[in-house]
């Protein structure tokens, strides 16, 4: 299913970079920060021959959850089983989980445990089942979507949107190399510019930061460039670990 997951992590793309662009009002009052995963990513095994396929990915809203499952179903028709669990916080707080058709609390509940374990929001994976024709028990469903959640968190890997000061940098093309490198050494997060009569673009930074960052911008272009303010946003901070999966 190459291109399904292809067709999937096109969107990802797409839904993700929303975090990065949206600027939100001033009198925001939303979560300092969060925990999701940082890309898609599909893991598969088997076990006693029915097949399990892990898929995990970015979520923006729980209007997207539903339609993932639904591309789900459409991509795996085939398969017993569709069971999914998803969280987020932002913009309003939500979450959902289905066995979808196995025992009660065998499928869906361990699922949505390990995003929980995690402290992973924004955040859905989806259980896919072949039935291979032998019994599992309640014990051995639990283990294997438990399995299939963890692996599949664990290749998706985990990013910390952060909620940030965005300013709009101006410069002279003379001095945009040597300034974006600047900053880049200063551990500001800096968008892709735009190239037009001058350069520009968006750094994220934390808001007790912002003297700092007109200082080397100052010091960089003798005094020529311009920083605008846009507004707070957030910003992608990778993660060292998996915070507690087990």
């Amino acid at each position: 299913m190459e291109g399904f997951l292809a067709g999937l992590l096109a969107v990802d793309v797409i839904c993700y970079n929303k975090y990065m662009e949206n600027i939100l009002p001033p009198d925001y009052r939303g979560p300092a920060s969060w925990t999701t995963v940082a890309k898609e990513a599909q893991i598969e095994f088997e076990e006693r021959r029915s097949r399990f396929i892990g898929i995990c990915l970015p979520l923006t809203s729980g209007e997207e959850a539903e339609a993932r499952l639904t591309q789900c179903r459409a991509g795996y028709p085939d398969a017993r089983h569709w069971v999914y669990a998803w969280r987020h916080i932002f913009p309003e707080i939500g979450g959902k989980y289905s066995d979808d058709g196995e025992p009660k609390g065998t499928a869906g509940l361990p699922v949505l445990d390990v995003l929980r374990k995690g402290g992973v929001d924004q955040a859905q994976i989806l259980v896919v089942r072949y039935f291979g024709g032998i019994l599992l028990g309640t014990g051995g469903l639990v283990k294997c979507y438990t399995q299939a959640a963890v692996q599949a968190l664990a290749a998706a890997g985990l990013v910390t949107m952060v909620l940030q000061l965005k300013m709009r940098v101006m410069v002279s093309y003379a001095v945009y190399d040597s300034l974006r490198y600047k900053l880049e050494a200063a551990g500001f997060h800096q968008e892709a510019a735009d190239f037009g009569l001058d350069v520009e673009w968006l750094v994220a930074l934390d808001p007790a930061r912002e003297g700092e960052l007109r200082a080397i911008v100052a010091e960089q272009s003798q005094g020529q460039g311009i920083c605008l303010p846009e507004g707070l946003a957030y910003a992608p901070k990778v993660a060292d670990e998996l915070g507690g999966i087990d």
